[in-house]
This record gives C-alpha cells, structure tokens and sequence, in this order.
C-alpha cells in the first residue's frame, strides 16, 4: 500500500467517525442516543469502521490502475462482509461503501490521469468511468432486490445507484457546498456538519426513509428538514433546541435518514482534501503539476 493510499484511506474512516461521533442527528446513531435503531450504538459504528482499515486505500490504487465497475464492487463485497462480521451483522456502512469506495476510485483515476486532486470533480468522474454499468449492475440483481432497489421499483424514487451514475448531485450541489457555507460563516464544525446533514434531508429522496415510512414518511422528514433550514438552521438563537426537538419526533416515528447521514461522511472528506490536499503534502511539487 503506497504511502497516499494509506493517507487517504486514514481521512475516510476519519470522516465516518466525524460523522458518527455528531450529536443530535435525527433518527440517527449518536454517542449520547442510539436514534431509531435497537440493533446498534456508537460501538457498533466503531467496530465497522475499524473493519473497513485497507478498503478506501484499495479502491483508490484501483482507480489508479483504470478498474472496472466488477472489480470496484468485488472489493466492495469483501468490505461489506468484514463490516457484517464486525457488527454482527448489522448494516452500518453499506452505503458508505459504496459512496465513498466509488469516490476514492475516482481519485485514483483523478491522480493518474492529472496527477492532481480536484475533489469538485471527482461526481463527474464517477459518473463518466462507473456510471452506466452502475445502473447496469441494479438491473442484474433485480432477482435479490436490496431495500433501496424495491422502493426504486415500488415507488419509483431514485437509489444509491441512481444518484451514483448521475455523479451524487445531492453531494456535490448541496451538502457539501452546505457545509462550505456555514464554515465560512464561522459556524463551529459541528454546527456546520448539522447544517450540511439537515441541508441533504430536506431534498434526498432517501430510501432509508421511504423504506421505514413509505412515501408519507419520506416526505414528513423533508419537509420537517426543511422547515428547520427556514426557521434560520444553525444560524439562529435557538436551533439545538429545535434539533433535539426534531429528533424526538423523527424518533417518534422511527425514521432514520442513513442516505443523509452517508452523504455528510463525504462532505466531511471532501472539505479535508479541499482544505488540506494530501497529495501537495506527500508528493514532490513538480508532480502535483499539469
């Protein structure tokens, strides 16, 4: 393993516990609250995140060495039966997996194709390099359909695939520049984590929710989201209130965003690489130029 991939596998798992370790998400694990889930807490996350070591880092030399979509998700399968082992088989990461294997990828093709990181385009690149045998591969499963492929088929809404082949528009065009905003506002990073979390439930058509709460369900949580970001988010007196309030009721309902729990992972690492790009520190000058 090259001394980058280890870094940028390390920033990763770094993200996912960012994420995890975020108070006051609703319906979703936290240290203090184990949200809408009976089946694991905060140690949980930990052990999956902890299986997870080596993954990222060999989906980025994959990138680099121009893999196709069989052997991204043949590495994936591997990741996701270290993280069932780990859990006891709870789904923790799935998503993540998926999402931010398929990221790191693409900077590995990033890399060896410019010799630089761009982390803005890197949905682009997924979307160029994996995205139609992406939709390609849902279809083939359709014999053993996931949560997010039957309610793709029930309702109609588009899944983890969809948005994949599309280059994750919700990442890229709202969490992440969600998270970018209120940092340059001065929020703490917390806050701005909570901001970019409620910024990407109010418009993912998430499948954790419609899968939990049908359709009815899914739009109640966007709307409550919504209504949140309107009342001034975190840029208003008041909002923790507010949040522990909404996680009350998304907990009343037993509804947990997971879609937008794994998109604020991204937009975690994004931010670290845009603020802090590994590979103007680890490799020499003259290479990080095109």
């Amino acid at each position: 393993m090259t001394t980058l991939a280890f870094e940028l596998d390390e920033r990763v798992r770094l993200a996912l516990t960012t994420e995890m370790q975020l108070e006051c998400k609703p319906g979703l694990v936290c240290p203090s609250d184990n949200g809408s889930h009976k089946d694991m807490n905060q140690a949980t996350f930990e052990r999956s995140i902890f299986a997870l070591q080596g993954y990222f880092a060999d989906c980025f030399l994959l990138g680099q060495n121009h893999a196709v979509l069989a052997e991204l998700k043949a590495r994936g399968q591997q990741a996701e039966a270290a993280m069932f082992k780990a859990t006891d088989g709870v789904n923790t990461h799935k998503g993540a997996i998926f999402m931010l294997g398929l990221l790191c990828a693409a900077l590995g093709l990033q890399k060896v194709t410019h010799g630089r990181f761009r982390p803005a385009r890197l949905g682009e690149i997924v979307k160029q390099a994996w995205g139609i045998p992406v939709l390609l591969s849902g279809a083939a499963h359709a014999a053993v359909p996931s949560h997010g492929l039957r309610v793709h088929r029930t309702l109609g809404l588009p899944g983890a695939r969809e948005q994949a082949a599309a280059g994750f528009p919700v990442l890229f065009n709202v969490c992440w520049p969600a998270l970018q905003h209120a940092l340059d506002r001065g929020c703490s990073e917390s806050a701005a984590a909570s901001h970019a979390l409620l910024s990407s439930m109010a418009v993912l058509d998430d499948t954790n929710l419609a899968h939990r709460g049908g359709l009815e369900g899914l739009r109640w949580a966007q709307a409550s989201a919504a209504g949140f970001l309107a009342q001034g988010s975190v840029f208003e007196s008041g909002w923790e209130e507010r949040l522990r309030a909404l996680c009350k009721a998304f907990q009343q309902r037993w509804l947990s965003p997971g879609g937008s729990a794994d998109l604020l992972s991204a937009a975690l690492f994004l931010q670290g690489l845009h603020q802090d790009n590994p590979l103007d520190l680890l490799a020499p000058q003259a290479e990080v130029r095109v």
